[in-house]
């Protein structure tokens, strides 16, 4: 997987408030602690490797239509670009992404904020949504989970990554050296009001392990 490096990382930092550098997780990728820096990664790069098992295969050539909500610093935008034709990267604040785009030629992915997602992205063409590290910030999320499922094709993929907002999760903030507001919701009660919206669980990894010690889920769902 291709890392953004540290001076785009650094750069994308000069462009965007603290709150929202925290929760783009920059200062995690760049953090001195190698340990901090291998949880920030593993997220990514376990979303990454939920979305490789959801890709669609035909002769060789990427067919996935790709929605990467609230997209940060487009983190995964080069690896989603390898398995699809298009992708929309959508979020508030679009600078850091605008910045990667640009600097790595990523022809194939179009940068939308919300208002405009809705407008643009038709109904029942997106294979996959990754939200990642997003829906924990919005609350209520009832009108989000159903542009998600207004947008996602009868077989798509919903994968999200969520804090569990647990012990060992509120020491790597303090770690990370994060002062920002904890969140109102966490990895469960999430998950509960992901299941109610209609959608089934596929696949879920808790890392960096089970019970105590997750401090992130990943989870794969499919519309009932």
């Amino acid at each position: 997987m291709r890392r953004i490096p540290s001076d785009i990382l650094t750069r994308m930092a000069t462009t965007v408030s603290q709150e929202d550098k925290d929760e783009m997780a920059i200062p995690s990728y760049l953090h001195r602690n190698p340990a901090m820096r291998w949880m920030a990664w593993q997220r990514v790069l376990v979303t990454a490797q939920f979305f490789h098992n959801t890709c669609k295969t035909g002769n060789g050539e990427p067919e996935q239509t790709v929605m990467d909500f609230g997209c940060g610093t487009g983190v995964l935008f080069h690896e989603v670009s390898q398995f699809a034709n298009k992708v929309y990267g959508v979020d508030i604040v679009l600078d850091p992404a605008r910045l990667l785009v640009d600097e790595w030629g990523l022809d194939k992915v179009s940068l939308l904020n919300p208002e405009q997602a809705a407008i643009e992205i038709s109904e029942q063409s997106i294979d996959t949504i990754i939200a990642a590290e997003v829906l924990e910030h919005i609350d209520p999320i009832d009108s989000t989970l159903a542009f998600f499922r207004s947008r996602l094709t009868s077989d798509g993929h919903l994968i999200v990554s969520l804090p569990t907002e647990g012990l060992l999760y509120r020491i790597g903030r303090r770690l990370a050296g994060f002062s920002g507001h904890y969140h109102l919701n966490n990895a469960q009660s999430i998950h509960r009001q992901i299941l109610d919206a209609g959608f089934r669980e596929e696949n879920m990894q808790k890392i960096p392990g089970p019970g105590p010690l997750a401090i992130y889920w990943v989870i794969d769902y499919r519309l009932r």
